[in-house]
């Protein structure tokens, strides 16, 4: 996961946010990032049949490549909400200070039905956490969440990480890694996961993220905490919307691959096995807190705080 400078951050959240004058901080349009990911589809149906000018609000999707990216797009002033990972707002929050507020949670891991794990070649002669010792092992990043789910995994399992290799490689581009024995395992989240494993030429060695919590948010909603305060009415209408959206798609998922194709740009066959989060916007502190205790643990941030200190009142609850 890449980051913009911390302090650069900082300093565009003030300019953008003195700047903008007080008739267009209550305007109802609002620009909301969005990833090319599954977890994103509520947004993506929202916006396709309406719901949000149902309830009177002008939303314009913007599409970013990562939570990173959406962080900084907020800091510039260009978006007033997000979609990305727990981790890219918790490592903004947590590291660099800024002032983002967490709103939601469009999607959460659960355990009993997991929708990330870590996969070796199915005949590959590892079955064991142990068996991993003196292997290579890749990761799109050694700062994102399943970075750090693989490692808490190792950790509990008594495996000596120091004895493990890691590469950082796209997702996309591991099976044939792993095909040309470069690497031996990596944690791969959807589609992927259900890609490869689907083939046949991949199978599970274990589901790491359990090793962070048996549920926890996997893909929030945020906000300049000072654009967030000084619009109740727009936040609370923005998470209705969402929730009828994520409630309509959660009991309809054989329709996602379709909405996949026309708003990710993907090959419908390719996320027709998909597995998906729970989907829905409420929100508790206990959903955010094993992320932040995680990145703490691992040095993404210097150390843990409650998960309340960065969600907003407003957030709708279970």
């Amino acid at each position: 996961m890449v980051m913009r400078p911390l302090v650069l951050l900082m300093l565009a959240f003030a300019v953008a946010f003195a700047a903008v004058p007080a008739a267009a901080q209550t305007a109802e349009t609002i620009h909301v990032g969005v990833g090319p990911v599954d977890t994103a589809i509520p947004l993506f149906y929202a916006a396709k049949v309406g719901l949000f000018k149902k309830y009177g609000l002008d939303v314009e999707l913007v599409k970013t490549p990562n939570g990173a990216t959406t962080v900084a797009a907020l800091a510039g002033g260009s978006l007033q909400l997000g979609q990305g990972s727990p981790l890219s707002v918790v490592t903004a929050v947590g590291k660099g200070g800024l002032p983002l507020t967490v709103i939601g949670d469009l999607s959460s891991y659960v355990s009993e039905h997991p929708d990330y794990a870590l996969l070796v070649p199915v005949n590959s002669p590892i079955h064991t956490a142990k068996d991993l010792e003196g292997q290579t092992l890749a990761a799109v990043s050694l700062k994102d969440q399943n970075a750090l789910a693989t490692f808490a995994w190792l950790d509990a399992q008594g495996v000596d990480r120091s004895k493990l290799k890691y590469v950082e490689i796209p997702a996309a581009a591991t099976a044939a890694a792993m095909e040309q024995g470069r690497v031996v395992a990596a944690t791969f989240y959807e589609p992927f996961f259900s890609s490869f494993t689907t083939t046949g030429k991949m199978r599970v060695l274990a589901y790491p993220y359990d090793a962070i919590g048996k549920r926890f948010a996997d893909s929030v909603l945020f906000g300049n905490t000072t654009w967030v305060a000084a619009h109740p009415e727009v936040v609370s209408k923005f998470l209705h919307a969402v929730q009828d959206a994520a409630a309509y798609v959660g009991a309809h998922e054989d329709e996602t691959p379709a909405l996949a194709a026309e708003y990710i740009g993907v090959d419908p066959a390719t996320v027709a096995h998909v597995r998906h989060g729970l989907r829905g916007v409420y929100i508790l502190p206990s959903d955010l807190q094993p992320m932040i205790d995680a990145a703490a643990k691992y040095q993404v941030i210097p150390k843990a705080f409650p998960a309340a200190q960065m969600i907003c009142s407003c957030a709708l609850r279970r």
